[in-house]
């Protein structure tokens, strides 16, 4: 893995995080290969970019609206020459609840494969978990 291996993959978090802040469902779906997974902070099960697109579409016209992501930590581990796992400490601030009352800002835990496919680094599964309870110990 060289040094712009591990660059081209923690573009890709920056750009997911990015997109997730400009509130940009298309290029943030876009990331993602096209049969990739997504289960999201709510523990639902996305099975490919067009679903991915649909469900965070809607939820940025709603409960996260007004939401940004901040990085807190990112690491890389290579699993082989062209498949990466990250694992990025993030903190969500913005989110309203349902009846529309913001949330405080909250820390959550990304997982995510990332893949190198014709055309770039792609996101083949990637899993949004809330940190409950207590601060993550990776921050």
């Amino acid at each position: 893995m060289t040094t712009e291996d591990q660059a081209a993959v923690r573009a890709v978090i920056k750009a997911f995080i990015d997109s997730w802040n400009l509130h940009d469902m298309r290029g943030l779906s876009g990331l993602f290969s096209e049969g990739a997974d997504f289960v999201d902070v709510f523990g639902n099960w996305f099975e490919d970019r067009m679903a991915i697109e649909q469900a965070l579409t809607q939820r940025h016209a709603t409960v996260f609206k007004n939401s940004r992501f901040g990085e807190k930590r990112v690491v890389v581990r290579f699993l082989k020459r062209d498949v990466a796992i990250v694992h990025a400490v993030i903190e969500l601030s913005g989110a309203m609840n349902p009846q529309g009352r913001q949330l405080p800002p909250g820390l959550g835990v990304i997982t995510a494969v990332i893949e190198q496919a014709p055309g770039g680094w792609r996101i083949i599964a990637l899993q949004n978990t809330a940190v409950t309870g207590q601060q993550s110990p990776a921050v």
